[in-house]
């Protein structure tokens, strides 16, 4: 029977870390906490404490003032956010010991502060719901020190308590004394010990009595170290990976990039692994390696899309018609081979060479999105588009493909041209309603005085963007009219339009609009101005879809290549690169 049996050998989809140093603790920890100064530090978005915080820490320091009268406070906020300034020397000046939290959804900053702290040489403890401690401890990972000490709160608990003060103290008194144990505890030696990961790189074979069972065990493999999205992935064997590298002239060793959340090294060989067991064609491979070179590229904010922010990536030039990527009906859904193994192709390359473990880094807290399968995968119909194609208005060759790639943090639908009776002023008003301060991206995040990071990315279906067209608008036009029309600007108004403000603005506070990022009726004075984006090179307009098809915006308040963004040193309107590297295609060479 045992020469019966089938063996499936697999190269290792992993990528090689770039840095595999984990450092242990080396603070001591307090003795006492009577004297000292305790920080506590609010985890916030941006310029906002993250409601439930404050409270937490008004009960925690009655708490600890019961045990220890003369303990002192130093109440600060996170610098988790990304757009946050490191200050961990300057906190930890004016403290013994510092508490951080509390942690329960958020996590597309990359830098964990509890790190930070430590090496700034004081010791102290991170606070998190109980169904992120593994995403908490995962960020440590990936900032060098997985000992930092973590205590926890019960999810639901905290999160139904940040608006009730008695539920809240039951929360504080339920993890006071943990807390206290891991400030004052002396630290173990496994905490203290730094070491180098170790990871075995090498091939890996699976046998069974038959394929069926073979391939089962590599399955079982892929799910229990999170290396694939969930669903069956093909094996990546020599032969496999052999035949997809005929699709690049590229070396197989040679270095794309770096990928989140712990920086594993992607290789063209990595790529081509991921490739295969996505199922794509070697044809398809160059288009695979550009949208991986895109992202990693250093002033991209690679970690924002690791987590429920994703990625819209765009591709444009006359690689689309060679490859026979749909760019027509159903884009955008599944039945279309190519389109679809490219989008997952991509998320197989975050989860296998960057680490990417899907249950803790896709929607902490939330319910995750479709999406993330097989990505947002937008290719260009430049056959019916009536301006001029967007790799040709980026100033590339009429024979050059590229792709563009920027996070996206809501995505609305617009206009469509089936079940809508509307003329064509009521859907340019439609879709210029989509830049307004009552979009979604504004009604969450607020429109700001500077619109620097903001990018919308706009996908018009054929048909109204030859009405666009038909009416004189050029690209450039249009979007100068989304922005005059969308612009609230104090000095340029009329007073009969700054009235017309004021009484749309006193109708919605009537109605107990409490969005966070209202505007009021009082904000209507001298000074005030609001743009929905501050350059044109911001609005990315796009023609994709069928004539009878829909109009989508995807937008986000961030910018994966802007100032905002996390690392980014040379900000840009969007990461573009152009497809190379091609052997099976007579584009993308």
């Amino acid at each position: 029977m045992s020469e019966n049996k089938v063996t499936l050998e697999v190269l290792e989809p992993r990528g090689v870390l770039e840095n595999a140093h984990r450092e242990g603790l080396s603070n001591p920890r307090l003795t006492d906490l009577n004297g000292k100064t305790l920080a506590l530090m609010s985890i916030h978005v941006d310029n906002l404490f993250q409601f439930g915080s404050e409270l937490f820490f008004n009960i925690l320091e009655e708490e600890l003032l019961k045990r220890y009268p003369d303990i002192k406070f130093y109440r600060c906020k996170s610098f988790g956010s990304p757009s946050a300034v490191v200050n961990a020397d300057e906190i930890a000046a004016k403290c013994d010991a510092w508490v951080e939290g509390v942690k329960d959804a958020i996590t597309q900053g990359k830098r964990d502060v509890g790190v930070f702290m430590e090496r700034a040489g004081k010791p102290g403890v991170s606070i998190c719901s109980d169904v992120l401690l593994r995403s908490k401890s995962a960020l440590q990972d990936l900032n060098g020190m997985p000992a930092v000490r973590l205590t926890t709160v019960p999810a639901t608990a905290y999160c139904a308590a940040k608006r009730n003060e008695e539920q809240m103290r039951k929360v504080v008194e339920g993890c006071v004394d943990d807390l206290i144990a891991k400030l004052t505890a002396p630290l173990t030696d496994e905490e203290k010990r730094s070491y180098e990961r170790e990871y075995d790189y090498g091939p890996k074979t699976f046998t069974g009595a038959n394929y069926s069972e073979a391939y089962e065990k590599w399955l079982e493999y892929c799910s229990e170290n999170y290396l694939n999205d969930g669903l069956p992935v093909v094996p990546p064997t020599r032969e496999a990976v052999e035949w997809m590298l005929t699709g690049t002239s590229y070396p197989r060793d040679r270095l794309i990039g770096y990928m989140y959340p712990k920086r594993g090294a992607a290789t063209v060989e990595k790529i081509a692994i991921a490739s295969v067991m996505a199922g794509a064609k070697p044809e398809w491979l160059p288009v695979i390696i550009t949208i991986i070179e895109t992202i990693t590229d250093p002033n991209f904010n690679q970690f924002h899309i690791v987590n429920e922010i994703l990625p819209a990536i765009f591709i444009s030039g006359p690689i689309i018609e060679e490859l026979g990527i749909c760019n027509k009906i159903g884009y955008l859904a599944p039945g279309h081979r190519i389109n679809s193994t490219i989008g997952r192709a991509v998320l197989i390359c975050m989860t296998a060479i960057g680490w990417r473990d899907m249950t803790i880094y896709s929607s902490p807290g939330g319910p995750g999105r479709p999406a993330a399968y097989a990505n947002i995968f937008v290719p260009e119909n430049q056959e019916e588009n009536p301006w001029e194609s967007w790799a040709e208005q980026n100033g590339y060759a009429p024979d050059e493909s590229i792709i563009t790639v920027c996070e996206w943090t809501s995505q609305t639908r617009g206009p469509a041209e089936v079940m809508s009776n509307d003329d064509f002023e009521e859907r340019l008003a439609a879709v210029s309603a989509m830049f307004s301060r009552k979009s979604d991206i504004f009604r969450t995040f607020g429109m700001p005085e500077d619109g620097d990071s903001i990018r919308h990315m706009l996908v018009l279906h054929p048909a109204l963007a030859r009405q666009m067209a038909d009416a004189g608008f050029t690209k450039r036009s249009l979007i100068q009219y989304f922005y005059d029309r969308n612009v609230i600007d104090y000095d340029s108004m009329t007073q009969e339009q700054r009235d017309d403000l004021i009484a749309e603005l006193k109708k919605e506070k009537a109605e107990a609009n409490k969005k966070m990022f209202a505007l009021t009726p009082e904000d209507v004075k001298p000074g005030l101005h609001m743009e929905p984006f501050n350059r044109p090179e911001h609005v990315l307009v796009f023609v994709a879809g069928s004539g009878a098809g829909n109009t989508a915006m995807y937008q986000t308040v961030f910018g994966s290549s802007a100032t905002h963004a996390e690392d980014v040193k040379e900000p840009r309107p969007y990461m573009t690169k152009v497809i190379h590297g091609a052997t099976l295609s007579r584009y993308g060479k």
